[in-house]
């Protein structure tokens, strides 16, 4: 899987999953995210190797975060390939008649 940034900078991402590549454009038609049409251009970001699976849209500010998050490592990986646990402090409270958060 390959991440293709807007300046067209390509990186690997995860060689595991090699039926997946995830691509980054930036949009100035906001048709396609209704809820986001005032933004000027949005970042769109999809799997090339499935198109029909959606798209993710995000305005400027939320792009900026989840930059930020990868570079803080918030989406690393461990060694089996697993998202690190929630800290209990980021996590929801579980309701007690579900068992679900």
């Amino acid at each position: 899987m390959e991440a293709t940034g807007g300046t067209g900078a390509t990186d690997a991402v995860d060689a595991a999953h090699d039926d997946s590549r995830v691509e980054v454009e930036i949009t100035y038609d906001t048709s396609a995210a209704p809820h986001k049409a005032d933004e000027p251009y949005l970042y769109v970001m999809y799997d090339a190797a499935k198109p029909a699976a959606g798209k993710l849209y995000f305005t400027q500010a939320e792009w900026d975060a989840f930059v930020l998050g990868v570079r803080d490592g918030e989406f690393d990986l461990d060694e089996d390939g697993n998202l690190p646990p929630v800290p209990d402090s980021q996590s929801q409270p579980q309701d007690e008649r579900t068992g679900q958060r």
